[in-house]
């Protein structure tokens, strides 16, 4: 061990500096080290400098006959002639960068760094490094690497969710990712749309439900609709979309009576058209919430289009020739697709269940669910 001449400290043999004042560590005591060249003991009175360099090659000075080992080595005098300095243990050339700390020896880091000068490692109460002298407290601090990990087994199987909005042209517009609760409205939520005066201020809300995912309607004026993949049943009060036309199934109800009275005494009934088998009637919705065209369903399957069908709406350039298909089977309406280029949409009731690739329609938004 080395004993530090100035703070007392011990350290190891192999380190070259302090490691609590940062001192160079000098040669052992003379009671403790073993001459390593007697002769250059004798000559200079000193040891080598350093341990691990070689001696240097005697000087002229230090090639006179060495005295008498029992004698002192002769001090020179204020009157004698002047004797030349002795030749220092190491040609005066600036000192060297010091040596690494050989790997066996050097102290181990335990994880808590190297010193910033020189690479060798320090241990966390070092205060200088061992290797160079560096102080260690005062060093400025590299930036550390930021930890890149792979994702938690939870984060790993979660799948993720965005929103593809889909331009009336057919094309991608903006995704948007969406977290576990997304509100979506024209002046609320994650996801607005303000210049579509058809959407609510706060309209609908996407949420994450385990490995589900969600919609629900909030209570909007105008709805949140999903597009048909298969044929569903559905029920009076129902309303679905196609092309520009919003149509509600209704029952059949009562044939409104014409305010005609007959005049008095006459017994005969009225004559019409004969009245038929209804068992519902297709109503139009118009802009605003008015009531337009009244199809009354009559067959047990009724064919709705642009140019095919009993219901027929000619001037919807949204609409295919043969759109969808309302059918009564023992009582039971159900409505499908018929393949259709802009395909049909129901409109939810409260909230329903997602997929990976359905489409919602809100407003004037068309929207397609990615799930990856």
């Amino acid at each position: 061990m080395l004993k530090c001449s100035a703070c007392g400290r011990e350290n190891d043999d192999t380190f070259r500096f302090c490691l609590d004042c940062g001192k160079p560590l000098g040669p052992a005591e003379p009671d403790q080290a073993a001459p390593t060249d007697p002769e250059a003991s004798v000559a200079t009175g000193q040891m080598p400098a350093s341990a691990p360099h070689p001696a240097p090659e005697p000087q002229p000075a230090a090639e006179a006959a060495p005295q008498p080992a029992p004698e002192p080595a002769p001090q020179p005098t204020a009157e004698a002639a002047p004797v030349p300095e002795p030749a220092p243990a190491q040609p005066p050339e600036p000192e060297p960068a010091p040596e690494p700390v050989p790997e066996a020896t050097a102290p181990q880091a335990d994880g808590a760094g190297a010193c910033p000068k020189c690479g060798a490692a320090a241990h966390p109460g070092d205060v200088f490094c061992a290797s160079c002298g560096q102080n260690l407290k005062d060093a400025p601090k590299a930036k550390s690497t930021m930890f890149m990990h792979t994702p938690s087994p939870d984060q790993a199987g979660k799948p993720k969710i965005r929103l593809v909005l889909i331009k009336p042209d057919g094309s991608e517009g903006t995704v948007f990712t969406l977290a576990e609760k997304t509100a979506i409205g024209r002046t609320q939520g994650m996801i607005m749309f303000p210049k579509d005066p058809y959407i609510s201020p706060k309209h609908a809300e996407l949420r994450s439900e385990g490995d589900k995912l969600v919609i629900e309607d909030l209570h909007s004026l105008n709805g949140v609709y999903r597009k048909m993949t298969a044929e569903e049943q559905i029920s009076p009060g129902t309303y679905f979309r196609i092309g520009r036309q919003l149509l509600r199934l209704e029952v059949p109800g009562e044939f409104q009576p014409l305010p005609v009275k007959a005049p008095e005494g006459d017994d005969s009934q009225y004559w019409g058209s004969p009245a038929p088998n209804v068992w519902a009637r297709l109503v139009q919705v118009l802009e605003g919430g008015k009531i337009g065209e009244i199809h009354l369903l009559t067959q047990g399957e009724v064919i709705i289009g642009r140019e095919d069908g009993g219901v027929r709406f000619p001037e919807d350039g949204f609409i295919s020739s043969s759109h969808c298909k309302l059918t009564n089977s023992g009582g039971e309406c159900r409505l499908a697709d018929l393949g259709s280029s802009n395909g049909t949409y129901l409109r939810i009731r409260g909230s329903h269940e997602l997929g990976k690739g359905d489409r919602i329609q809100i407003g004037n938004q068309v929207l397609r669910i990615d799930i990856s």
